[in-house]
């Protein structure tokens, strides 16, 4: 065999092994041969963060490097997103967002340091699940109905948890289809807004299920109802808003991997294959399970085409809502 013949031979053999999506021994040039880090734009100790960390510890078993987890909560998700889009684009920084936070915080804030689709190499989806409505535990609010009836009481005076895009559309949207007002009250996270919600100073709180279902039983807060169009195996007894009479309500959270535009093909491919065998796993199944949220296999491919629909769909939201951006 000739010298070029040979470097030709390795050079393909390298290029196949760099496409291979399992756990396999590395070479010292091979990816991943460093620390991965996983930016994410919410507040530790709530259930982004907890399903967050859990894809991570599976990760970093499966690659067998270290992968850590980094919050930088603020803006809705617009630093920990914006530090992750500015990133070097070589595999080693990740980021997990939820849907919701990632496109509709193109309508809802002025000035923000990315953009979701051009920013971004879309890896995979992780996990979906409900939002729910919460109100103070000794409220006399017991239903939506009531919910509703106490707003109109309060005439613009009732307060709700500005903490999140999902939370601010989520409310607002609600706002719109029954012709009614409140008073938003800006937190940097929703477990800072558990303690006001629980003492009775805050009226209501929009968020994941994840975190106000082990809430609710420790009873800070009460749960109404439910965002989605069918109800949660997590939280049978709630009610959908559709339920309810609002067919059109209908706010799904779910969260997925993205690395920096212009990352490696090669490294998206093994961090998809490595995730999706994350979600696939029976003791995801499990403690997904166990934090009212569900596994949601995907691919590089599904996630830039759901992305691509998510921007529309808040843009119609904000549109619906007549939200003008903060």
């Amino acid at each position: 065999m000739t010298r070029r013949a040979a470097i030709s031979v390795l050079a393909a053999a390298a290029i196949a092994a760099a496409f291979t999506g399992g756990a396999t021994a590395q070479g010292a040039g091979d990816y991943p041969n460093q620390k991965i880090t996983i930016i994410s734009g919410l507040a530790a100790g709530g259930g982004a963060d907890l399903i967050t960390r859990h894809f991570a510890a599976k990760l970093q078993d499966a690659c067998g490097q270290s992968v850590v987890v980094v919050n930088r909560p603020g803006a809705g998700g617009n630093l920990g997103a914006g530090a992750a889009a500015q990133a070097k684009p070589d595999g080693y920084t990740l980021l997990v967002a939820p849907n919701v936070a990632f496109a509709g915080n193109l309508y809802l804030y002025k000035d923000v340091p990315y953009h979701p689709i051009k920013s971004f190499a879309p890896v995979t989806t992780l996990a979906s699940l409900p939002f729910v409505f919460a109100v103070p535990p000794n409220s006399p609010v017991n239903s939506m109905a009531d919910l509703l009836e106490l707003i109109r009481k309060k005439d613009g005076k009732a307060t709700y948890a500005a903490n999140t895009t999902t939370a601010i559309m989520g409310i607002e949207y609600l706002l719109k289809l029954t012709d009614t007002r409140m008073t938003r009250v800006p937190y940097k996270a929703l477990i800072d807004a558990v303690p006001d919600v629980a003492q009775g100073t805050l009226d209501l709180v929009f968020g994941d299920a994840t975190f106000l279902l082990g809430q609710a039983k420790a009873g800070r807060v009460k749960l109404l109802a439910v965002s989605t169009r069918e109800r949660s195996p997590s939280v049978p007894d709630l009610p959908t808003m559709r339920e309810l009479g609002y067919s059109d309500f209908d706010i799904t959270a779910w969260f997925a991997a993205y690395a920096p535009a212009g990352t490696p093909p090669a490294a998206i491919a093994k961090l998809e294959g490595w995730l999706n065998a994350a979600v696939a796993s029976e003791d995801t199944r499990a403690y997904l399970a166990r934090v009212a949220t569900d596994p949601m296999p995907g691919s590089t491919a599904r996630l830039k085409d759901m992305l691509a629909e998510e921007v529309v769909k808040w843009r119609k939201l904000m549109e619906i809502a007549k939200l003008e951006p903060q």
